[in-house]
């Protein structure tokens, strides 16, 4: 049985014991009550530390394989699906490619990401260059429906996040360049913009730019942020994987 089986198992019992009553159970365990539900429904995927904490309230201890990094992991290839194109090759070295989480969806305009609700993983090569010496990346699906980002992004589109790479080297976001952002008071992230900083002090804005011309661009007080630009920037978008039979 593997982590999420168990994890099922152990809400379905505990739901259970609650007579089927979700909120009550959620309210037991400190979790929110959507998210409980989505969790025993098998629509949500509990992140490791949300469900450590549930595990812990309810006595169940877990042991798992430690990781080199949280967010990339390293592939082991096993029984690994070969494309035919790919018959009679020597299999792909596990050291050449990491396992990035896919998480959440982002819009092109306004949205929320769940960063903790792993949908699945997405291999990425590490010898190219857009990925070389970056390991704390992030891939996530532009929403459907979001167009804003058209012609270079188009819905159902994923996008690869670096969350290390935000402006702060320099202390300012070379304009153009494209993110993923958030809005004032936003947790998560949520938008899949390029971005531009402008003025100084308590005039300094914050400008994320759409690639579609029908959509203007959206300007921000840097002290909305508290003038942190961690708080607007979650990380560079550094790779993308497109459906060119769309385009």
């Amino acid at each position: 049985m593997n982590l999420k089986e168990a994890t099922k198992k152990i809400l379905d019992d505990f739901l259970e014991s609650h007579k089927g009553n979700a909120r009550a159970a959620a309210d037991a365990l400190g979790v929110n009550h959507v998210t409980f539900w989505g969790w025993v429904r098998g629509t949500r995927t509990p992140a490791l530390g949300q469900i450590s904490d549930v595990f812990a309230r309810l006595g169940v201890k877990v042991s798992l394989p430690e990781w080199p990094d949280e967010t990339s992991r390293e592939v082991c290839f096993v029984d690994a699906k070969i494309v035919p194109a790919g018959e009679g090759v020597p299999r792909p070295e596990a050291e050449s490619y990491l396992a990035v989480p896919l998480v959440g969806e982002a819009g092109a305009g306004p949205g929320i990401i769940a960063q903790d609700d792993i949908k699945s993983w997405v291999l990425v090569y590490r010898g190219h260059r857009s990925v070389q010496r970056r390991s704390n990346l992030l891939a996530v699906e532009v929403g459907r429906g979001q167009t804003s980002m058209i012609p270079t992004l188009h819905p159902e589109d994923v996008v690869l996040v670096d969350r290390d790479d935000w402006g702060q080297q320099s202390g300012y976001t070379p304009p153009g360049n494209i993110y993923l952002v958030r809005e004032p008071g936003q947790e998560g992230g949520g938008m899949v913009k390029r971005v531009a900083l402008a003025g100084k002090g308590d005039m300094e804005t914050i400008t994320f730019y759409s690639d579609n011309k029908e959509v203007g661009p959206d300007t921000h007080l840097m002290s909305s942020y508290d003038h942190d630009l961690r708080q607007a920037i979650v990380g560079k978008v550094v790779w993308s994987w497109c459906d060119l039979s769309r385009k």
